[in-house]
């Protein structure tokens, strides 16, 4: 025969365990779970930061606070709550330190902390009439860049490049394109390489298209077109070749009545 006290130390190890995994499960429903879009990011690419609360508790917004490599905060944000569901985004700048980001998710008494790895890399920037597009590559930059035309008939721009330092078959290549310069409203930039679509991973900020796209080695020429390309001669040009028929027309009629 089993004595009681035996019994009842089995009975604990039993009954205690379920109870501790009951009040665990019951802590963690109430918690936050949420995701980063991607785990690492380019300057210039948007970050989107997405998740839910376990349980509404009360009226507040769900707090997130970003930190760059060095643990300065470099975003913040308070986002009220659809049902349990939250999301907040941010656009990385241009001069962003590289390194891995912190992301902490606070609501309540429940946290959360995310991470995300920004790949700087080096960036090149190419003048388009009173704006630019800027392309960015890790490593070292291996394709120059040259000359740009427009045309407005075919809503194309086409930049001549120089491939001869690519060692390889390729190289990875991000180019963050203004939407004023050229754009497709709903759909997506075709890129050409020496006359050959190139598929690109695309994205959009509310003023950019970023295209992410691997070029070949031996290419000389880059064709982006769109729906829309930005005029070749933009407003102030056109404004400044008014005025300047106007003036010649205002003096030729001059010189003839006093000649």
């Amino acid at each position: 025969m089993i004595p009681a006290k035996s019994i009842f130390i089995l009975i604990a190890l039993v009954v205690t365990p379920s109870t501790i995994l009951q009040i665990y499960a019951a802590d963690d429903s109430s918690g936050i779970t949420a995701t980063v879009n991607k785990p690492s990011y380019q300057p210039g690419d948007k970050v989107i930061i997405s998740g839910s609360v376990g349980q509404i508790t009360n009226s507040n917004p769900v707090t997130i606070i970003v930190r760059n490599p060095m643990g300065n905060v470099y975003d913040v944000g308070q986002e009220k709550l659809l049902n349990n569901l939250f999301i907040h985004d941010f656009v990385l700048n241009d001069d962003s330190m590289g390194g891995t980001y912190s992301v902490n998710i606070k609501y309540g008494s429940s946290s959360d902390q995310l991470y995300f790895v920004l790949n700087a890399g080096v960036l090149t920037t190419i003048p388009v009439f009173d704006s630019e597009i800027k392309i960015r590559t890790n490593g070292t930059n291996l394709i120059k860049y040259g000359d740009v035309s427009v045309s407005t008939t075919e809503n194309a721009i086409k930049i001549s490049m120089d491939t001869t330092k690519i060692i390889g078959g390729s190289v990875n290549q991000q180019y963050q394109i203004p939407k004023k310069i050229v754009d497709t409203p709903g759909g997506n930039i075709v890129l050409k390489v020496n006359g050959n679509q190139i598929l690109c991973a695309q994205s959009e900020t509310d003023t950019t298209r970023i295209l992410d796209c691997s070029i070949p080695s031996n290419s000389n020429e880059l064709e982006l077109t769109g729906a829309t390309v930005i005029p070749e001669f933009g407003p102030l040009v056109g404004l400044a070749i008014s005025i300047s028929i106007v003036a010649v027309v205002t003096l030729s009629r001059f010189s003839k009545i006093h000649f």
